[in-house]
């Protein structure tokens, strides 16, 4: 009898036992469930920041608005710098076509009186020889001239004359071809028309020469 009920007992506090655990296990996914709903109404909770976390909040804020506007103002200040480049570039070149126009017409002009240098100089030479080959051959055909006007020309022909020594080409020249066509002469006129009848321009002309040189 005693087995019996301690058998009885035991099958009672067993059943008891599972019925707890089972009720235990159907109410625990019941009370998770509840929770997780809890957390997500519950609103999210910000903690205080203390005075130094707002300086260096605010500090940064400032920080990123000083560099945004200073990216903004390299940006224009570059854009600036790079018309005024520009514009220097282009009155650079201007000024160096200016500068090498003139130059070249600088150039021209020099190149020109350099050539009308060595024309004039060369011109001048020729003459010189001219010149100089003409009192030559006006030497020879003095010979019958100085019998009455001296070796040098110093002398008044026959006392009559002008004394030559002295005079330019030109003005000798002009003299004897004066006699020559009877538009020029004094006294001594009708001489020396006969003197020169048969001299050629050429031999009037070394005849100047030479004179001019005595």
């Amino acid at each position: 009898m005693k087995k019996i009920l301690l058998s009885s007992v035991v099958a009672i506090a067993l059943l008891t036992g599972c019925g707890e655990d089972k009720k235990a296990a159907e109410t625990k996914p019941v009370v998770e469930a509840k929770v997780e709903e809890v957390k997500k109404v519950e609103p999210k909770v910000e903690m205080a920041k203390t005075p130094e976390e707002k300086l260096v909040d605010q500090v940064k804020e400032s920080t990123s608005t000083v560099a945004t506007k200073i990216a903004e103002e390299s940006k224009k200040v570059a854009e600036i710098g790079t018309e005024a480049v520009k514009s220097v570039s282009e009155k650079v070149v201007a000024k160096t076509e200016e500068v090498t126009k003139v130059m070249t017409e600088k150039a021209v002009e020099t190149k020109d009186k350099i050539e009308e240098s060595i024309n004039t100089i060369v011109a001048t030479k020729t003459e010189a020889k001219d010149s100089t080959a003409d009192a030559a051959k006006g030497k020879g055909l003095y010979l019958k001239c100085a019998g009455c006007h001296g070796q040098n020309g110093e002398k008044a022909a026959l006392g009559k004359s002008k004394v030559i020594k002295g005079w330019e080409a030109s003005k000798t020249v002009a003299a004897l071809k004066g006699y020559k066509d009877g538009s020029y002469g004094g006294p001594m006129k009708g001489v020396m028309k006969s003197q020169v009848a048969n001299l050629s321009d050429e031999e009037v002309d070394a005849l100047g020469a030479f004179i001019s040189s005595l």
